[in-house]
């Protein structure tokens, strides 16, 4: 059994969870047993994986698994089920509901905008008006998480309970000396023992403990850990007492500058991980280029590092019916990614005017979800620049493969990456690119000249030239799209399972 270790799961999901999301489906297909693992709580959380096709029995979760509710059937709890006194008075908010009583609000219902209007939580409040405690209900229907708050409106302590009304674990908001707060989860009853610990890590680490040890979960096989995020989960793992087969994945650059490979301050993301290199039984590169640059810095450590990619594409993408490039919108460009400094939108919407003065009926559609207010600042450079006619910005979309039939050309103007999702999903869907030539990935995607472009990053002029130079040969255009149909190969679910098998093998 491989455990995928994530921090939480959302709706708007990375990368890194589409990554995971495609593995999962790789290891299914190829009978070899999986699971992701999360550690955030969530009451819509189930709601997410539901979404995301993520089966109960292929999903653990920290809280879940403490509260005993890993698979629940679905209870469906409307306001017909929440007791009143017959006294108080109810009028509603809009999809909710206020009760009162002499005047006094007393409890405010807040219900979910579906069909059956499935209640989301119940706020309690004193007769002053002031917030007591919220009753969060679980996507499932019952009882998840009680939070009780203090006079200053903090929430002092949460209750987490199992489906049954026990309380299975408790968390306290604390402040030290220094004003600073400290988490202090209580374990109840756990096997018969109450256990305590500082901070989400500890739990964590006794979390995994648990988990590898669960034979009714893991199996009867050789258990490991696959670190998806080891910011999150690095010290927890490295802190575990039961002792498995450990796997650190790098899903980006691991430093943050590659003109020095050898002495370079590293990605924030990976620095701990990284720095305790040889307590992991492995590390998982994403490209040839990026496994040789990790042994140059860390191969005398002794740890074996893997070079396994992270998108995958399936029997059932490679074997549809090609879009006939016909069918295709004309002069339609698209960038798929968030919306994020490394990603460099802004740098395409600066060399946008110079593609319109050739192309003037071309079109630049953005899919993603903004990260630290970005948005405003391409948003700005839109007004300045005087190009909102043609570029619009759409968000994040659960149907991009759409995205990918409709388009003509697909850009990727990052500084950094490791291999990126979208470059090998694009490709696989006939959509011809053009992206920077930076480490890493691009070029293990792109065949320049032959299902795409590789520019120079920074050279937001040769972006411009080549977006236009492709934009301006229909037939170059058409040719591409084919090749990069068959070019996307090189990804599909043999080829990539093969390389995981290498790691599994070690790890029995």
């Amino acid at each position: 059994m491989l455990f995928f270790l994530n921090d939480g799961i959302q709706e708007n999901k990375s990368g890194i969870e589409h990554a995971q999301i495609k593995r999962l489906n790789l290891f299914k297909q190829f009978g070899q047993p999986a699971k992701i693992v999360t550690r955030q709580y969530s009451n819509e959380l189930h709601l997410v994986t539901q979404h995301a096709h993520i089966a109960d029995e292929d999903f653990v979760n920290l809280f879940d698994y403490f509260q005993n509710a890993r698979i629940v059937p679905q209870k469906d709890i409307t306001i017909k089920d929440v007791q009143v006194d017959k006294d108080w008075q109810r009028k509603a908010d809009g999809n909710n509901y206020i009760y009162f009583r002499n005047g006094h609000q007393l409890l405010y219902v807040r219900r979910r905008n579906d069909a059956q209007k499935h209640i989301i939580n119940l706020q309690y409040f004193d007769h002053f008006g002031k917030l007591l405690k919220v009753k969060w209900y679980d996507v499932r229907g019952f009882i998840s998480v009680e939070q009780v708050y203090d006079w200053q409106g903090k929430i002092t302590t949460e209750n987490y309970f199992q489906p049954d009304g026990k309380l299975a674990l408790q968390l306290s908001h604390m402040k030290d000396k220094h004003d600073r707060e400290i988490k202090s989860y209580h374990l109840f009853d756990y096997r018969g023992s109450d256990y305590q610990f500082t901070g989400l890590d500890e739990l964590t680490a006794f979390f995994l403990d648990q988990l590898v040890t669960d034979r009714s979960i893991c199996g009867d096989g050789a258990v490991g850990l696959i670190v998806d995020r080891v910011y999150e989960n690095g010290w927890s793992v490295l802190h575990m007492k039961k002792r498995v087969a450990r796997f650190m994945q790098l899903h980006n650059d691991h430093v943050n500058n590659n003109d020095d490979i050898l002495h370079s301050t590293l990605n924030y993301n990976y620095n701990w991980g990284l720095h305790h290199f040889k307590d992991w039984d492995g590390v998982i590169t994403l490209t040839p280029q990026q496994q040789d640059d990790v042994k140059a810095r860390f191969g005398k450590e002794g740890v074996k590092i893997y070079r396994i990619p992270g998108p995958i594409v399936p029997a059932a993408v490679l074997d549809k019916p090609h879009v006939p490039f016909a069918n295709r919108v004309k002069n339609q460009v698209v960038m798929v990614a968030r919306l994020s400094p490394e990603k460099q939108q802004d740098q395409l919407l600066k060399a946008w005017p110079m593609v319109l003065k050739k192309v003037p009926d071309a079109k630049l559609n953005f899919w993603g979800y903004a990260n630290d207010n970005f948005d405003k600042t391409l948003d700005k450079i839109v007004a300045e620049e005087q190009i909102g006619d043609s570029v619009t910005f759409h968000g994040y979309t659960s149907d991009v493969n759409a995205v990918y039939e409709s388009a003509q050309l697909l850009i990727l103007p990052s500084r950094v990456e490791g291999l990126p999702l979208t470059l090998v999903e694009a490709q696989s869907h006939g959509l011809p690119i053009v992206a920077n030539d930076i480490k890493y990935g691009p070029a293990d995607v792109i065949i320049n000249g032959r299902d795409g472009l590789l520019t120079k990053n920074g050279d937001i002029a040769g972006l411009a030239q080549a977006i236009s130079k492709l934009l301006t040969n229909q037939q170059e255009l058409a040719r591409m799209s084919e090749n990069a149909y068959e070019d996307s190969r090189r990804y599909s679910e043999p080829n990539v399972m093969k390389l995981w098998q290498e790691l599994i093998d070690d790890m029995n």
